[in-house]
């Protein structure tokens, strides 16, 4: 299958003339096939463009997780404008403001109905019902997949969040690099439990338009409603933070996952152990992959891959990234070697929105790792989240592993605080078993958390990462007391 140089709505119309029956769109209502799906898509560009909307037009889309918003969404793609993907908790001038977003929005959707949408343009309020739209419609527009296509935000767990800017082709090049790693069959069906303002959700959406699989929105996200649709959708595949999947390990109970087949998984540490541990479990095979929002995947682990080899790293650099790990002086590292793991390729983000763009030479994308004599990635952690104390340079992550590798740990995460004598010290948030209130982990004594706070549950941002602003400020109060 040659995906190279397709866009989205390119992708979709392939796959709804081969396919037209295929189960494409899902939700509590049921599925929609891929004829529909694209049928919609086409009326929806087609309404929009004749309220003005189109290229170069930025369009701010509350990016509720529902089968109907991703119709909009591609409809948008459709008008040739740019959806500006806000978070669906905030009203969308709140959301707009945390991040400080430069440049005119032209205008603000949001779904207010099981098909209806507020559109808010020029002053004025209309209404569009995707039931009602005319069958009729002007040709269709098949935009420049290098445009700009979307602009979602950074999490904001590291400050202040940014409006990254992603073209069609940003994410078709990281679908076309995935697609022989992940394990993709034709009557794949998964599960869309991840915001879509969150490029790891954004990207599991744009697979269904260019590798034509199902994508299923459960009306609700608590582990107990995720378990009950892989079941009674038999679902197959997912994406999912190292979290998600240890809370549907734990709960799975009663229900059947055995349609569940395979997941990538990222966004945070998990131990050789939990990996072993879920995979039992779920019975499934997980690919770690490793990215960011401003260049989507950087690496991706296969699913023939050994298990120990999965365990333990996330994969090779894709194919048609260029990964380096260069030196604080700017060289290259040797094989084993720890240092700032830089990339660039066609899944870069050509820049933010309002600035100039970031697209030429390495993005450094200030994370620590090292490559194995194999050719696989290992994650060491954030260059700014390393803690000096002391003057010695020490690793969260290493101590996070070692904490959440002793018995009755389920999950932890370690931050640097200020210290009065030692410049900084480690501080850990930790979440354990019932009777569990101490916390030994093999680690030098300088390593060793000089603060550990026990909870029910981390502070967790909206892509289910922990929350580490926050969990810092927490661990300072409790340190303070």
């Amino acid at each position: 299958m040659d995906i190279r140089h397709r866009g989205l709505l390119e992708g979709l119309a392939e796959t709804a003339a081969g396919h037209p029956s295929k189960a494409l769109l899902g939700d509590e209502r049921g599925w929609m096939d891929a004829g529909s799906v694209h049928t919609a898509v086409l009326r929806t560009g087609s309404a929009l463009r004749a309220m003005g909307l189109g290229r170069g037009k930025m369009v701010a889309l509350r990016a509720h997780r529902t089968a109907q918003t991703s119709v909009m969404l591609l409809g948008l793609r459709a008008s040739g404008a740019t959806a500006v993907l806000t978070d669906p908790r905030l009203e969308v001038p709140a959301a707009l403001a945390e991040a400080d977003v430069p440049g005119d929005i032209f205008a603000g959707i949001e779904q207010t109905g099981e098909d209806t949408f507020r559109i808010s343009l020029a002053g004025a309020e209309h209404e569009l019902d995707l039931k009602a739209l005319p069958a009729e419609t002007d040709t269709p527009i098949f935009t420049d997949p290098m445009d700009p296509a979307f602009v979602i935000f950074t999490s904001g767990s590291t400050g202040k969040s940014k409006a990254v800017v992603l073209s069609e082709w940003n994410l078709v090049a990281n679908l076309v690099d995935s697609f022989p790693l992940g394990d993709y069959r034709e009557d794949d069906l998964a599960l869309g439990a991840l915001p879509l303002h969150h490029v790891f959700g954004l990207v599991l959406l744009c697979g269904m338009a260019v590798l034509g699989y199902g994508v299923y929105f459960p009306e609700k996200t608590d582990v107990e409603s995720l378990l009950h649709a892989i079941e009674s959708r038999r679902l197959t595949r997912m994406n999912g933070v190292p979290a998600l999947y240890l809370k549907m390990a734990e709960k799975m109970g009663r229900y059947d996952l055995s349609s569940l087949r395979t997941g990538f998984i990222g966004g945070g540490p998990v131990t050789e152990e939990q990996f072993f541990y879920l995979e039992k479990t779920l019975q499934m095979t997980l690919i770690p992959v490793y990215g960011m929002s401003e260049c989507i995947g950087i690496s991706c682990a296969s699913y023939r891959d050994p298990g120990k080899v999965r365990a333990t790293s996330v994969g090779r650099f894709y194919s048609m990234n260029r990964g380096v790990i260069l030196r604080e002086d700017g060289t290259e590292a040797e094989r084993g070697e720890s240092g700032e793991i830089c990339v660039d390729g066609p899944s870069r983000s050509p820049g933010y929105l309002g600035q100039d763009t970031i697209s030429g030479g390495l993005l450094h994308t200030g994370d620590l790792g090292y490559v194995d004599e194999k050719g696989y990635l290992h994650l060491s952690g954030r260059k700014k989240d390393v803690i000096i104390r002391n003057g010695n340079n020490l690793s969260p992550l290493k101590i996070q592993r070692a904490i959440l590798a002793l018995p009755g740990v389920k999950d932890a995460v370690v931050v640097g605080i200020g210290d009065a004598r030692e410049g900084e010290v480690p501080a850990a948030m930790v979440v354990a078993e019932d009777g569990v209130r101490e916390i030994h982990p093999a680690l030098p004594k300088n390593e060793l958390p000089a603060v550990c706070m026990f909870v029910s549950a981390l502070p967790m941002t909206s892509s289910g990462k922990p929350d580490t602003l926050r969990i810092r400020e927490v661990l300072k109060t409790c340190r303070s007391l």
